[in-house]
């Protein structure tokens, strides 16, 4: 980790250059202030179309500015047997809700005016791409920590004031403040006991009556297949070696007649994401920093659908990261030596039904953390 502004002490050669003959041609760079600033922005344009259309991430959030949510709770009232002259009873459904978080991250990119002066531009691009992959590392781990918490985000540091929660997905009464009875569905009435944070006593190893306990817990509230399952990459082995495992079909090989490939397209992204095969009604990814033996499963309802499990609070339009003068450092004549990236957002749950946790190490629940 390299912590600190860049400042004159960092206007090192690096091994392998000759400082003498580079003495001969030492030149001024050339390179504005304004096209430095034109870097930073460029990139971080690139990053913030990246995340919005991301053919993961998008599949799994939405974005909303409004703070609440309101959503169906409970058992169906049902008809009655029509009669000449009697009238049915008025009903109603019942409702509950939860807030959205949403706090600042900022992530100072500090040189000096010194340093700015004699610097190499392959030095300043090395700190822009640094800070462009903690702006998308961040986006992953709040998504991840969202997944895999079971109990509530609350208090005015997480930007819910003194009295409001941001739960998670269906849970037990007593790890919630805001108590969450499913709606029925199918004829199966559910309890605000329904839980969906799972813990399977399979000593870290996948096996097919996990992936198919997940199918379950989706379909049985009107989720219809195919599933998404975010899993480890740690745990590939395993998840590979269940029975009933498709492989997703690899461009570099030619299958035979009789081989079976997971209708999947191979997917590698940026974040991180690589598609791994599929099992019945269920498409599996692995995800670098999901931890070993966790993994989450859900519906998507398309891109940045608000039937995606996750809510992402924002105060404009998606994801978002700008680069900006330090507030704090008072000198707009050179806003590149106190250049600060900021963003603010907060991942909440949308649809608490549609997503399921697992951690397949221990049947007891233990919250997950991610990297």
């Amino acid at each position: 980790m390299a912590i600190g502004p860049r400042d004159l002490s960092l206007l090192t050669l690096p091994v392998g250059w000759d400082a003498a003959e580079l003495e001969k041609i030492r030149l001024a760079d050339g390179t504005s202030y304004a096209e430095v600033a034109a870097m930073v922005n460029g990139a971080l344009a690139s990053l913030n179309a990246e995340i919005a259309g991301d053919p993961l991430w998008s599949m799994l959030v939405s974005y909303q500015a409004d703070p609440t949510l309101e959503y169906r709770v409970g058992t169906s009232n049902g008809f009655e047997v029509h009669t000449e002259y009697g009238r049915p009873d008025s009903k109603r459904a019942e409702t509950t809700g939860h807030m959205l978080p949403i706090r600042g991250f900022d992530r100072r990119l500090q040189w000096t005016w010194d340093y700015l002066r004699n610097a190499r531009i392959t030095q300043i691009e090395a700190d822009i791409q640094d800070a462009v992959k903690d702006a998308r590392d961040l986006f992953r781990k709040q998504v991840l920590r969202r997944l895999l918490k079971r109990g509530d985000d609350s208090g005015k540091a997480m930007g819910l004031g003194s009295g409001g929660y941001s739960p998670g997905f269906a849970t037990a009464a007593a790890s919630t403040a805001v108590d969450f009875v499913p709606p029925a569905f199918g004829g199966t009435a559910f309890d605000a006991n329904h839980e969906h944070y799972v813990g399977h006593n399979k000593s870290g190893s996948y096996d097919a009556t996990v992936f198919a306990d997940i199918v379950d817990e989706l379909l049985e509230h009107g989720h219809v297949p195919p599933f998404i399952y975010l899993a480890s990459p740690s745990n590939e082995a395993s998840i590979i070696a269940s029975t009933g495992f498709v492989p997703v079909g690899d461009p570099t090989v030619r299958y035979g007649a009789l081989q079976d490939i997971a209708s999947m397209s191979p997917l590698y992204t940026s974040s991180g994401v690589k598609a791994l095969g599929s099992m019945p009604n269920i498409e599996i990814f692995t995800v670098r920093g999901m931890p070993q033996h966790y993994g989450f499963g859900f519906k998507t309802y398309g891109a940045n659908s608000q039937r995606n499990p996750i809510r992402i609070r924002v105060n404009g339009g998606g994801y978002q990261v700008e680069a900006i003068p330090d507030p704090h450092a008072g000198n707009g004549n050179y806003p590149l030596a106190n250049m600060m990236l900021f963003t603010e957002f907060g991942v909440g749950v949308g649809d608490r039904t549609n997503g399921t946790a697992r951690y397949i190490n221990n049947a007891t629940w233990a919250d997950g953390v991610a990297s």
